[in-house]
């Protein structure tokens, strides 16, 4: 690749500046046109952003897009080529109100086929806020709206929440301070919190039963989101040691999301949550505590886990049953772990991922595809050598301490057949980082489009300049 393209710097200096500017317009995706914009000086001066691009891809974080390729993006969605597109990917691009507004015009529009949207990482206020509140309201086909690292306020965020028909994920979840090694602001010591997990995860393989829901949720995202909420309300409220059923189940509540309208739904769930604690608790007091919570944890209930990520992940580098079932559990055990707090829940993901290919001899299958460590890398966002690689050593340390414990109930559960039993096979000796650093260390992905680039210029300088101009 690079040695097709060491030439084109002197066939660009052949070409004006308006044909150099006809065949950035004329390349198919905006990463062949960056590309193109590398290649020479001369090219660095071309506005690579200002045409639709004729194929759009999924990722394009990271490019530098800004509100005029946000725009761009917006009109591609009119060709046919690109109105059926599921997912895209706009974080850390720059994009401002101007490029919210129009992106709400695709969200708004009938036609649109998006089902997730992230325009994480970006500079949006509450005016792109609003723009966007409009689209969602009559929008039913997202399901997955990323919005953190923008600039929002409290108002522009509940203006998102009121209108979203979808998942909306408004924050991540701060890193502990540095003085804090296992991430608490409370009293509440480790060990209790890891027994709460536990049992928590114990109480949701009940939640979802027919007589408790009538449209029951992932149990697995309501189990993560019952976590994250948790944590959250640690960070925010000195805890009790007697107040941790209550606070767990009332996280559980909330985690349902069940609306409040739904009075029997959130009546019945109640109280069958309340009979889990022995009596500890009534419906009326997790109901109540549940509504401190919504109060408390407001805009931070909208926050991602580290199984949202999971299932981001695995779509794009593939997944079988028992290798889905395998990174389930090393995310649940690190949950139960308040060490891993310490790592962003998009790390804990990935590593999660890249760990669920590592038993193959073990027995648990993996689907083969091509360069997926690049593209979780690329989906991920992650440091290898400071984030990815320290995490993937402490989860396999982590698996080789649990790893048959019979007082763990997450063991028992993810043993049973129906996960495989997953949490049976023997865990593979804890390397050390180094060894994850150069697991990970593959040629980078060059943009996709690169070859259309090269091609693009070459015929460039083959056609007549009087043809242009026709």
């Amino acid at each position: 690749m690079h040695a097709r393209l060491a030439v084109t710097p002197r066939l660009l200096t052949e070409l004006p500046p308006e044909i150099l500017q006809s065949v950035a317009d004329l390349l198919p995706t905006f990463a062949a046109r960056a590309l193109l914009r590398e290649v020479s000086t001369l090219t660095r001066s071309l506005e690579w952003r200002i045409a639709a691009p004729y194929r759009l891809d999924e990722e394009m974080s990271g490019l530098g897009l800004g509100d005029v390729g946000a725009r761009a993006i917006s009109a591609a969605f009119s060709g046919p080529r690109n109105s059926r597109l599921g997912e895209l990917c706009l974080g850390s691009n720059g994009i401002r109100d101007a490029g919210a507004r129009a992106l709400a015009l695709t969200i708004g529009s009938p036609s649109c086929a998006l089902r997730r949207l992230s325009l994480r990482d970006n500079c949006i206020g509450d005016e792109g806020a609003m723009a966007l509140a409009m689209a969602l309201k009559t929008n039913v086909v997202l399901e997955e709206l990323d919005l953190w690292g923008n600039c929002l306020s409290e108002a522009g965020k509940q203006a998102i929440i009121a209108q979203a028909k979808c998942e909306v994920f408004l924050e991540t979840c701060p890193l502990p301070p540095r003085t804090d090694p296992v991430g608490f602001t409370t009293k509440l010591h480790s060990r209790m919190r890891a027994i709460l997990f536990d049992w928590l995860s114990q109480v949701h393989t009940g939640v979802n039963t027919p007589w408790t829901l009538d449209s029951a949720p992932d149990p697995q995202d309501m189990l993560f989101r019952t976590f994250t909420h948790l944590d959250a309300f640690f960070a925010c409220r000195p805890v009790e040691r007697v107040e941790l059923q209550l606070l767990g189940v009332a996280c559980t509540l909330t985690a349902a999301g069940i609306d409040e309208s739904k009075e029997r739904e959130l009546t019945e769930l109640a109280r069958w949550l309340a009979f889990t604690t022995d009596g500890a608790c009534t419906s009326e007091e997790v109901q109540e505590k549940a509504r401190e919570i919504r109060e408390v944890l407001g805009s931070q209930l909208h926050r991602p886990t580290a199984y949202t990520f999971l299932r981001r992940y695995l779509r794009k580098t593939g997944w079988t049953e028992q290798s889905f079932s395998l990174a389930n559990y090393l995310i649940e055990l690190a949950a139960l772990d308040a060490s891993f707090l310490n790592f962003r829940p998009q790390v804990v993901a990935a590593a999660a991922a890249a760990m669920s290919r590592q038993y193959v001899s073990q027995g648990i299958s993996i689907r083969q595809m091509s360069r997926w460590k690049a593209k979780l890398l690329r989906n991920a966002n992650v440091s290898v050598e400071q984030e990815l690689a320290p995490c993937a050593v402490a989860m396999a340390r982590m698996h080789a301490v649990q790893q048959g414990r019979e007082d763990v109930f997450v063991n028992r559960k993810y043993g049973a057949e129906r996960m495989h039993g997953v949490a049976k096979v023997a865990p593979n000796p804890p390397p050390d980082a180094s060894f994850f650093v150069n697991y990970f260390r593959e040629s980078p992905v060059a943009p996709e489009g690169a070859a259309t680039a090269a091609r693009a210029v070459a015929v460039a300088k083959a056609v007549p300049r009087g043809a242009w101009a026709a």
